[in-house]
């Protein structure tokens, strides 16, 4: 284990072997009020100035990059990689293998599955009536991907394999592998209708991109992968009713 210049780790924390802290990081502050440990799971690699707060808890081969914050209750599965200068804000759930890139907010009571990929600039929101005490985070299922700069409103429900366009703001519940686009958040078409055939690459992502991830994740990525070509008809479905609501 590697502790930096600077960096102080409270009583309450736990840090797994082979982890490296840098330098002029707090890790285990302090809550006002309540308990719990802090763990850093085996394998991580926390960047300078990183504040991580007392009750976190962070999967095997965490990785961060610089000033980003983990508040209470966060509960994150194995090797979580979350950008600079975003933000975790507690009593959040996130799955197995995601990516969290750079200037993200994930809010207080959401829910991320596992392979999700959340791009810069993208905030996540809780309160459905700003300001109150209300609290109804969005939830995203495994395989979605959300591009730069997005909104995800509160209680939105984005399902497997959805994709949301940059600039966009995702409301409601999104269909297995719908394209959201749009600041009124249309959704547009299917995620198997995404692709570039200059590059010859296609959606979803796990048909080109699965070798970026370690061998232990392929199985599941695959199954993954399947999982959404084969749901096609659930979108469908979710169109005709949603068409069905407008005629009415």
């Amino acid at each position: 284990m590697v502790i930096g210049y600077g960096t102080k780790i409270y009583d309450c924390v736990e840090i797994g072997d082979g982890s490296v802290i840098g330098d002029h990081c707090s890790i285990g502050l302090p809550l006002s009020s309540g308990s719990g440990k802090t763990v850093i799971g085996p394998g991580s690699t926390i960047r300078s100035h990183a504040a991580i707060y007392q009750d976190a808890q962070l999967g095997p081969r965490f990785e961060c990059g610089h000033h980003i914050l983990v508040r209470d209750g966060v509960r994150a599965g194995v090797n979580l990689r979350l950008g600079s200068h975003s933000s975790l804000e507690g009593n959040c759930t996130i799955g197995d293998y995601c990516r969290i890139h750079g200037y993200v907010s994930v809010t207080r009571d959401a829910t991320i599955g596992h392979f999700v990929w959340l791009f810069s600039f993208t905030m996540l929101s809780a309160d459905p009536l700003p300001p109150s005490h209300l609290e109804a985070g969005p939830r995203i299922e495994d395989g979605v991907v959300v591009c730069v700069s997005c909104i995800l409103l509160p209680g939105s429900v984005l399902r497997k394999g959805a994709f949301i366009c940059a600039n966009s703001c995702a409301r409601g519940e999104v269909p297995p592998g719908g394209v959201v686009d749009g600041h009124r958040g249309e959704v547009i078409g299917h995620v198997t209708q995404l692709n570039n055939r200059k590059l010859r690459i296609a959606h979803p992502w796990m048909g080109h991109f699965a070798d970026a991830y370690p061998a232990e994740a392929q199985p599941r990525i695959q199954a993954l992968h399947q999982e959404i070509l084969d749901q096609v008809e659930q979108y469908e479905e979710f169109c005709a009713r949603r068409k069905g609501r407008v005629r009415a």
